[in-house]
């Protein structure tokens, strides 16, 4: 077994979110988003979220808005759940990526925390979203 050398800077950035009911409750809306650079190798994406859903239809997805790369809504995370307080990674066996994700675009990518589903009962709460890259 080999080891696999990338190079270059490592960067986290963090937004911390806090959502109202009617947030949750929107078809397709924006929870939170992260902006980097279009020459990005994304490394990890984490979300976490406090329970936002007093019933049991909330799903979250995280990946690339309009931009530069072809969109892909759930690239990163598909549906986890918002009902339960958690947190998933884009790296673990539930998540999506496999390795590393390399944007080769010219200017910024937008990645988003987005509703795949929507809350039959929403509830305010906090969304943090991490993105860790290195370019």
């Amino acid at each position: 077994m080999g080891t696999t050398v990338i190079g270059g800077i490592v960067t986290a950035q963090t937004v911390v979110k806090s959502l109202t009911a009617a947030n949750v409750e929107e078809a397709n809306g924006v929870l939170a988003e992260i902006s980097v650079p279009g020459d990005a190798r994304i490394l990890d994406v984490i979300l976490e979220v406090t329970d936002m859903d007093t019933g049991a239809t909330l799903e979250i997805d995280v990946g690339d808005a309009a931009g530069p790369t072809t969109p892909d809504d759930n690239r990163f995370i598909d549906q986890f759940s918002g009902q339960a307080a958690g947190t998933i990674r884009a790296s673990d066996s539930a998540g999506l990526l496999e390795g590393t994700y390399l944007y080769s675009t010219t200017g910024e990518q937008v990645i988003q925390a987005t509703v795949a589903a929507v809350a039959a009962t929403g509830a305010a709460g906090t969304l943090t979203l991490t993105i860790i890259y290195v370019r």
